[in-house]
């Protein structure tokens, strides 16, 4: 023991006196040290180099002596002044036996805080020359000071590379980087260890790993003066996978790169970080677990019309994938993929094979198949099949706007063609898509309103571009429905925009609430206090449409037994004879509606009513927006035949103007309750009763056009009179009434109104008229050379505008009118 203790006390004694010595040494010749270093590096150096800080240190890495520059620029070797190197310390160690011999050899660097710019400019001449020319081979710059670097150690670096003559440029930064060069006749062997982020990596105008960081541990040969580095296998680390990396890039004449990497304990999340983040939006937080490989070539000319060609073999087996903040998992996942491209720059002719695809999504079993050939003109062979929980899939991958989702489907579908040809209905067929869903009751909510889809159920079955539907029913928002069917050339409709769609389907429904479907359809209300709809009809929707609902409401009009079909082609519906009952009656309607004018929908339609409460009516049409004769003074049913056209501003409102309408009406029971004007004719008529009139049966053929209505003379008989009634009612609530009485009712006979009274074979009769406005009107006396006129020109006026209007709405209904037969030929699309 004492020999071991005088062992250890000699050594430390030792060790002592060389730290003393050396110290003292670097006190005392610290100034001759630096001036000949300065020296020396002189002598290497072509470019200018600013120090703000100069010193000798033993501590830095005894027992090797530091020199230690701080706040250092270096200037490149291109004209004008621009940094190669800036560092806020730098310190070279140097041998102290070498040092003391005049000898400036520098075994190892120190640099912190430094970022290095290397250029090399159009015509191929680099900025970082900054050596002068010599003979010694072995040294990095010549003259008397030389680098034989056992030991590079950098903190929080930055490191710049443009080459402006090949089209590159990196951008790497590092926080820690130990690395060791050794050099023989200009090529370096360079091991490295630590941490580096790619921040940029652009090679002609393509990016590669951007935002990458990686833990590395290379061995790197460098050629300088053939330009090529060759990376002897090595390990990069992307966070919790690795990959073996080596190759070969370079780049004297051109660009070449033949590089393998290999992934080692790799998982779903590193290999979709490796990928363009225009590719993986969304799937960057799902993991897996279990055995995940990659391995990828890229091999050949780097240029400006040149790339390599790169491949990549990827796949998992018996793996778990999920993401953390979701429920749904895929179990024992096996795939085998890959991915081949000629040209990495231009994957147009790349293809893409997803093979023996299998796992259980929560315990439903899937298998699948996917290859796509031809990226610029895709040519895809898919297949599925499985069962498939809706409400795990929405749970495993979230879609926007789409909530709640539960049910089953069941899924074997197989696809496959070249996508362009569905672009054209004539090549359309040669794509095959055959196959089956079945949906077991799908539910779900939809949209910002959440409106819900339930109980969706039936089959699917694809048929090469078209779909049929046999028993698809359920329930969307209020409204139910059951459909068999055909859609034609929708797998078109759904992959391209712009493209037709043919429907032809039987609608069955118990009840349909249209106020919710056209706020579904055609948005939301765009008024604070009125429901606002934006209505338009597709140029690309071909519909052939039968439909049986049993009860139908929009707003106050209510209606039950509804049957009928409606057909819709180049922006235009029609309807033939859809049958309902409604208001106490039933309605026939058939119409046409031409909305190729975006700004306003032009409407032709006949209706017949038969039977419908005229109280009912005026309810429901909110008395027609006028104050004049309301719902509440009504009783009786109507029988009419109406002809009408109109235009629709887009909100489904009227333009009022273009109201043209032909309406032959009988009234039966009828009764007239509390209606002021009546109530006035008491001054003039001799009876109590003129608040509460019945009237016999009346017809009239009434006609509106320019915003008024034109209703030609009639006669009422009543429980009180009989009389005669014309006139006319503007939109605008101006009213002009004509009314003829039996004078033996007169209350009183005074000058004024001897002159409004006609005798004649019946007796005499009194002549009165209503005037004003709605709200602001006056009933007056007659004169005969006034009423005599106004009577016979409105006649004339009447049938002249039934006549014209009669020939117009012929020639429009012949001009929208749809051929039934050729219904679904529509044109090639381009």
């Amino acid at each position: 023991m004492k020999t071991v203790r005088k062992i250890f006390f000699y050594l430390v004694l030792a060790l002592a006196v060389l730290l003393l010595s050396l110290t003292a040494s670097v006190f005392l010749f610290k100034d001759k040290i630096i001036r000949q270093f300065i020296e020396e590096a002189n002598k290497s150096l072509q470019t200018p180099v600013r120090i703000g800080q100069m010193d000798v240190s033993v501590f830095e890495k005894f027992p090797q002596i530091s020199i230690v520059l701080r706040d250092v620029y270096v200037e490149d070797s291109h004209p004008g002044q621009y940094p190669l190197l800036t560092a806020s310390t730098i310190a070279f160690q140097l041998h102290p036996l070498e040092l003391w011999r005049g000898k400036y050899t520098i075994r190892g660097v120190q640099i912190h805080n430094s970022e290095t710019n290397l250029r090399i400019d159009a015509k191929g001449q680099n900025n970082y020359t900054i050596f002068k020319a010599t003979d010694d081979k072995t040294a990095v710059g010549g003259g008397g000071v030389t680098f034989e670097l056992n030991h590079v150690d950098l903190k929080k670096t930055r490191f710049h590379y443009v080459d402006l003559h090949h089209h590159k440029n990196m951008t790497f930064t590092s926080e820690v980087l130990d690395a060791s060069i050794h050099s023989e006749q200009n090529v370096y062997s360079i091991q490295a260890h630590g941490q580096l982020t790619t921040e940029t990596l652009d090679i002609e105008g393509a990016s590669y790993l951007a935002g990458k960081d990686f833990t590395i541990d290379s061995d790197l040969r460098y050629d300088d003066q053939n330009r090529l580095l060759t990376i002897q296998p090595s390990t990069l680390e992307l966070k919790r996978s690795s990959f073996a990396v080596q190759g070969s890039y370079g780049w004297k004449d051109d660009n070449v790169v033949d590089l393998k990497v290999d992934g080692q304990d790799t998982d779903i999340q590193t290999i979709v970080s490796l990928l363009p983040e225009s590719a993986t939006r969304g799937l960057e937080k799902y993991q897996s677990k279990g055995d995940v490989y990659f391995s990828s070539t890229l091999k050949g000319v780097i240029g400006r019309h040149k790339s390599p060609a790169f491949s990549v073999k990827f796949g998992f087996d018996n793996a778990t994938i999920y993401h953390p903040e979701y429920r749904s998992r895929i179990e024992g996942a096996t795939m085998e993929g890959s991915f081949a491209s000629a040209d990495i720059s231009d994957v147009s002719g790349a293809t893409l094979v997803l093979k023996n695809v299998q796992g259980k999504l929560n315990n439903e079993s899937f298998v699948a198949d996917f290859v796509l050939q031809n990226f610029s003109d895709p040519e895809v062979i898919c297949h599925f099949k499985g069962r498939v929980d809706a409400g795990s899939l929405l749970d495993f991958y979230p879609v926007e706007n789409i909530t709640d989702v539960s049910g089953l489907l069941l899924a074997d579908v197989s696809f496959q063609g070249r996508v362009g040809l569905l672009k054209r209905r004539a090549t359309a067929q040669k794509v095959s898509t055959q196959g089956t869903i079945e949906l077991q009751d799908i539910r779900l909510k939809f949209g910002a309103g959440k409106i819900p889809l339930d109980g969706l159920r039936g089959n699917l079955q694809f048929s090469n571009n078209d779909l049929a539907l046999s028993n698809v029913s359920g329930k969307l928002g209020n409204s139910d429905f059951l459909l068999n069917g055909f859609f034609k050339n929708i797998i078109t409709f759904l992959l391209f925009e712009n493209q037709p769609i043919g429907i032809e389907t039987d609608l069955k429904s118990n009840y349909i609430d249209m106020n919710q479907l056209l706020a579904i359809g055609f948005g939301q209300p765009t008024g604070q206090q009125e429901q606002e709809y934006a209505f338009s009809i597709s140029k690309n929707i071909n519909l052939n449409f039968n439909c049986d609902v049993k009860g139908l409401a929009y707003k106050r009009f209510h209606a039950t037994n509804l049957k009928g079909d409606l057909l819709v082609k180049n922006e235009m519906a029609v309807s033939r004879n859809i049958t309902l009952h409604t208001m106490g009656g039933d309605m026939m309607l058939s119409g046409i509606i031409d909305a190729k004018n975006k700004q306003a929908i032009n409407v032709v339609s006949t209706c017949k009513v038969n039977g419908v409460y005229l109280d009912s009516a005026f309810y429901v049409f909110e008395n027609f927006q006028q104050r004049f004769i309301e719902d509440k003074h009504l009783r009786g049913r109507a029988y009419a035949d109406v002809n009408l056209e109109m235009a629709l501003k887009p909100s489904l409102r009227l333009f009022p103007e273009t109201l043209i309408a032909d309406i032959g009406v009988a009234i039966k029971g009828g009764e007239l309750n509390n209606f002021e004007p009546m109530q006035k004719l008491n001054r003039y008529v001799n009876d109590q009763e003129l608040s509460h009139l019945r009237f016999s049966d009346i017809k009239n053929d009434i006609h509106i056009e320019n915003k008024t209505i034109y209703i030609p003379q009639m006669e009422i008989r009543t429980n009180v009179t009989s009389l005669r009634v014309s006139g006319t009612h503007t939109f605008d609530q101006q009213i002009d009434y004509r009314v003829i009485t039996p004078l033996r009712l007169a209350r009183q006979r005074d000058p004024e109104a001897l002159q409004a009274v006609e005798e004649d074979a019946s007796g005499s009769k009194l002549y009165l008229k209503i005037t004003g406005t709605a709200d602001n009107y006056r009933v007056q006396y007659d004169t005969d050379a006034v009423k005599k006129k106004i009577v016979s020109d409105l006649k004339n006026e009447v049938k002249e505008l039934k006549d014209a209007f009669k020939n117009k709405g012929t020639q429009k209904k012949k001009e929208a009118e749809l051929e039934k037969d050729a219904y679904f030929e529509w044109d090639d699309q381009p």
